[in-house]
Formats: structure tokens, sequence, C-alpha cells
């Protein structure tokens, strides 16, 4: 049987962007080893949420059919399903576009939104999509979520406090909910509504306005997400899903990217490690077009990326990880300062941190000690 980082190994192959690094004839090789762990490779795309965009990739390199019969059903049946859901997610989207335009605004669309309207016919089956995130100005939310709840949305909890999106519209026919955001994600100053507004771009849709973040935008709300939201900089998480989006934002503005502003914002708000880590993540696995002039080869991002491939070869270790990250999302700083007010940095943040801790225990104990429980049973 192949190992781990064999196994790993062939599944950044295939999502490999760099024309130059092409190596179609060891990849069909690799395939066709009949030591190959099929069950392993599976297993690890799913992991990841990179099964649908491994099978494009196969297909689009002309590898697929090549494949052993198991593995082809499998594929081919993941990749139709998440064909045929988003598209249905595509023309929801298509119709709350249409809503909120009716009223006057013009969204911006992100993320896996913003996947569907940039991605080829057959490459739309490549993602799995939870839910559709669109930026309004705050002075148009309340228009917006009128007409959303005209058309049948609504919030399964009309008490539920929210922060930086308002509550998740859900109707009894769509298939994803509506994330209606006043803020680019999950931060009030990282990139701030002002800036995000400022230097949006349009997303040609005939009959649709909506924009996009501009490419700079895109590439540091990226990272911050992995990063710094999901903590994959901390608990050393590929989170290969959201490398494979980085990588096509890389590819897609390479001539046009500013990176030096990029790097001197992050910079500015305590991310420079985390950006040199994620920039040599995507080198190393994905081939992904980095500028030479910036150094991505420290000692920090190479130990970084050791600690996510040791890591990966753990389920229980990656499930702990991830149990963690959710356990302590709550007291992350960027979650802090949208709900207090009180920065990212210094000692009014750790204050209310400590507040917060306080709180949350005091609220939800039995939850802690049932989710304490359930992992320990898991580990058995």
């Amino acid at each position: 049987m192949t190992g781990f980082r064999h196994t790993f190994s062939i599944i950044t192959k295939a999502l490999n962007v760099d024309p130059a690094a092409d190596d179609s004839d060891g990849l069909a090789a690799d395939l066709s080893d009949p030591d190959l762990d099929w069950s392993l490779l599976l297993r690890l795309a799913d992991q990841e949420h990179v099964t649908g965009a491994f099978a494009v990739a196969l297909r689009r390199r002309d590898l697929f059919d090549g494949l052993p019969r198991e593995a082809q059903q499998a594929l081919r049946r993941r990749y139709f399903m998440g064909q045929e859901i988003n598209t249905r997610i595509k023309s929801e989207a298509e119709e709350v576009v249409g809503l909120l335009n009716s009223v006057g605004c013009t969204p911006m669309i992100l993320k896996g939104g913003l996947f569907l309207f940039e991605t080829p016919p057959d490459g739309i089956g490549g993602r799995v999509l939870r839910d559709l995130d669109m930026v309004v100005p705050l002075a148009d939310l309340e228009a917006c979520v009128d007409v959303m709840q005209a058309a049948g949305y609504e919030p399964k909890d009309a008490e539920e406090r929210w922060t930086y999106h308002y509550r998740p519209l859900h109707h009894k026919e769509r298939m994803v909910p509506v994330e209606l955001h006043i803020q680019a994600g999950e931060q009030r100053h990282f990139i701030n509504a002002e800036e995000a507004w400022a230097h949006a771009v349009p997303v040609d849709v005939d009959g649709l306005k909506m924009v996009a973040l501009s490419p700079e935008h895109r590439v540091m709300h990226n990272i911050f997400n992995s990063e710094i939201q999901d903590t994959g900089f901390l608990l050393g998480e590929v989170c290969l899903r959201q490398l494979i989006d980085l990588a096509a934002i890389c590819v897609r503005y390479e001539d046009t990217l500013d990176w030096h502003s990029i790097d001197r914002h992050l910079q500015a708000h305590g991310m420079g490690r985390a950006f040199r880590a994620r920039l040599l993540l995507v080198r190393e696995l994905l081939g992904g077009p980095v500028p030479e002039d910036l150094d991505t080869n420290t000692l920090s991002a190479r130990f970084h990326l050791k600690h996510c491939l040791i890591q990966q070869k753990s389920p229980r270790l990656t499930y702990l990880t991830r149990w963690v990250a959710g356990v302590t999302a709550p007291l992350k700083p960027h979650h802090l300062d949208l709900t207090y007010e009180c920065g990212t940095r210094g000692f009014r943040m750790h204050a209310h941190r400590i507040k917060h801790i306080f709180k949350v225990i005091s609220q939800h104990r039995g939850g802690i000690r049932e989710s304490l429980a359930k992992y320990g049973q898991s580990m058995q």
C-alpha cells in the first residue's frame, strides 16, 4: 500500500496549477499503481472537501477514464452530485441577486457564490457549498431583508443575535441559506466595509448587477479565513479547499496583483508570518505563482508546512484540532472585537476575553461537558 505522504501528493499533483510543473505521465503512473490505497485517497480528498475538484482536474488532464472502475464510480458520484446541486444553487444565487437589485442594491458576492459565476460549466461540481454569502451596504440591509422575506426567505431564529451578517435566511424550497453581510467576513478592521466597497470590481452576469472584492482583497480575505478565522496557522491545517481558491486567484491575476501592498497590510495586522506560511504552501503544494522577491522560505513557514503534513496523517489529531478550533472560536480576537468592539490586541481585548470565557461557561456548562464526553468516546 502507498503511504500517506505519497497519496496526498497525488491529490496535490492533480490540482497543481503550474503548467511548467505538469507531470501528467507521472500522475498517470501513480494513479495506475496497483498498490495505491484508493480508500485513503478518497478519505483525504473528502476530509479536505476537494473530491469534486480532484475529479475535475483528472478529467481536464484526460486521466479519468484510465482509473480503476470503483474509483471512477466513487468520483463520478461525488462530482455529478456536486454539479447538480451547484447548478441549482447558482440559479438560486441569480434569483437572490435579482431580488436585491429590485430594491436598488448591488450586492458583493463572496467565496463559493463567486465560484459559481467564475467557473466554466465543466468545473461547477468541483466545490461543496453550504450557503451563499453576500455583502450589502448597511443602509440597504433593511430593504434587502424585507424583499427576501417577501420572496419566502425567513430566519430560523428571529431573536438570534447577529454581528457581521444578518441571521441566515432560509427558504423551504431552496438548497442553501443566504447570509447578508455588512462586513466582508468575521472582522471589522482587517478589510473594513468602506475599503471593500471602494475597491470592489464588477462581476459580468447578463441582466444582474453584482460586484466582488478586488483581487488584493480576495487574497487577504482568503488568508484571513483559512489562517485566522479557521485557525489554520495556529493548528497546522492545510485547508486545501481554500488553498485551491488562493492558487486560482494567483493564476487569474498573476500579472496585476499588488503583492507588496498585500504584504504591508497583513504585516500591519500581525499576520506576516501566517501570510508567508500560506504562500509557501500554495507554491509547494499547488504550484501557485508567488513572486520571488517575497521571502516565503522562512523558518516559521517551513515549520508550518511540516506541521500541516505530519498532522494530516492522524485523523484523530485532525479531529482534535478542529474540535479545539470550534470550542475556542468565540475567544478569537476578531470575534471578540465584533461582539464588544474591544479591538484585536492589547489589555482591553484580553479583559473582554476573560469576561467572555466566564459568560460562555455560565451559559453552556452542560453543553461543554457533553462535547468533552463525546470527544472522549470518539478517542476510545
